[in-house]
């Protein structure tokens, strides 16, 4: 998951986790009874990583950080948890078979759980959660063999046998960049705090302007102090309405958000001349506290979708889930649809690459998904807008991903 830096007054710390598990006790074979002469014999080869036998269980590994030093993490690990048995009650297929790994905080930690999921037969790996673990899982099997769909956001953890399934600010920088452009609003300014997220959020925003017939004409990035904000919004909107920009992206949460919002209004980017735009992290009660950003627009997944999933989660579990539980849930609703498909077509493989990287995609709790052959995964997207009173939809979220989506 990536990262954001803390921010005056007390923006969270992304907390980092690791993996911990218990050793496996060897088996041994039994010994000849001492009268018998010795009988060669045939041992019968390992199962080639990858294959499965439907008539059998089928292991299926969950790394999530259920126990931690940090209570956020191990708060966000058991919803993970959770969600994901939600999802195999849901499924009802006999055949899978979840095990779950003890994360607890460290990298190395994370690729010795992989390996040991890997060691105890798992034919597909659903975990960790953030960036450093999963690069230190990519390497558990030695033969890429077993695939990983990570609960990651940063799309530079996905390739190899890696797939990230969390929403990617890439993503969302495509569907917000594009609805703005078929509203007229074509010419953009970037206004992005310096880290992961931010230089993400710019990415993505470049890649998708050309094809929805958008341009972004001034990107630029600021520390994420309050200082640091308020020092570079100044010539970042002078330069901005020199170049007559319709929209302006502001790729933040929380008080950095709303900060970035104030200064750049101040400095004569009223939301009155131009379209304020956000990205996902935008969802959540904090953004409407800013009378700046009221009337902007950013994606996000259907809100009624989450509402059933969250409604369906507490009456199991007796509390509201945090939104990155659905994480759990699709990567399990993943694996079901794969097994389900391999049992229609007899195919050994189900949880392969290609398999993985179908043009179809998959039903999740929000929505259609889809893993791309870099690695990374779509959503579909609604978008919404931000006002006084709350969020309202403005955009419905498709029903499935077409090319481009």
């Amino acid at each position: 998951m990536l990262r954001s830096l803390p921010i005056a007054s007390g923006l969270l710390l992304a907390a980092g986790l690791a993996l911990s598990l218990a050793a496996c006790a060897p088996r041994t074979a039994p010994k000849p009874e001492p009268a018998a002469a010795p009988v060669p014999q045939r041992t019968a080869p390992a199962p080639r990583p990858g294959l499965v036998d439907q008539n059998r269980p089928v292991p299926v590994a969950v790394l999530a950080p259920l126990s931690s030093n940090d209570p956020g993490a191990t708060a966000i690990g058991n919803a993970l948890a959770n969600a994901a048995r939600m999802a195999a009650v849901d499924l009802a297929d006999p055949t899978m078979e979840l095990r779950f790994y003890y994360t607890a905080g460290d990298p190395a930690t994370a690729r010795l759980a992989a390996a040991k999921a890997v060691g105890d037969g798992a034919a597909l790996i659903l975990g960790p959660l953030f960036s450093a673990s999963t690069d230190a899982v990519r390497g558990a099997d030695s033969d890429a063999r077993i695939n990983v769909v990570s609960f990651s956001t940063d799309s530079q953890a996905a390739g190899g046998p890696v797939f990230v399934s969390g929403f990617l600010p890439e993503g969302e920088a495509r569907r917000i960049v594009g609805f703005a452009a078929s509203q007229g609003y074509d010419r953009l300014a970037v206004f992005y705090p310096r880290n992961d997220y931010g230089n993400a959020a710019r990415r993505g925003a470049e890649a998708a302007a050309p094809s929805s017939g958008a341009r972004v004409v001034v990107a630029t990035g600021y520390p994420r102090i309050f200082q640091g904000i308020q020092d570079t919004a100044g010539l970042f909107a002078e330069t901005a309405l020199a170049a007559g920009v319709t929209a302006l992206l502001l790729p933040d949460l929380g008080q950095g958000l709303r900060s970035a919002a104030a200064f750049v209004d101040y400095n004569g980017l009223s939301p009155a001349g131009m379209k304020y735009l956000g990205l996902g992290q935008w969802n959540a009660a904090e953004t409407l506290q800013e009378p700046a950003l009221h009337g902007g627009w950013f994606p996000a997944p259907d809100p009624a979708r989450f509402e059933q999933f969250a409604s369906l989660y507490a009456a199991r579990h007796g509390v509201r889930p945090p939104f990155i539980a659905v994480l759990g849930y699709d990567a399990v609703q993943v694996a079901g649809q794969l097994l389900a498909e391999a049992r229609r077509s007899g195919s050994r493989t189900p949880f392969g690459r290609a398999e993985l990287i179908r043009f179809e995609g998959f039903q999740g709790a929000l929505g259609p998904l889809r893993f791309e052959h870099s690695g990374t995964s779509i959503r579909a997207l609604a978008i919404l807008q931000a006002g006084p009173e709350g969020f309202e939809v403005l955009d419905p979220a498709p029903y499935r991903l077409d090319i481009g989506s």
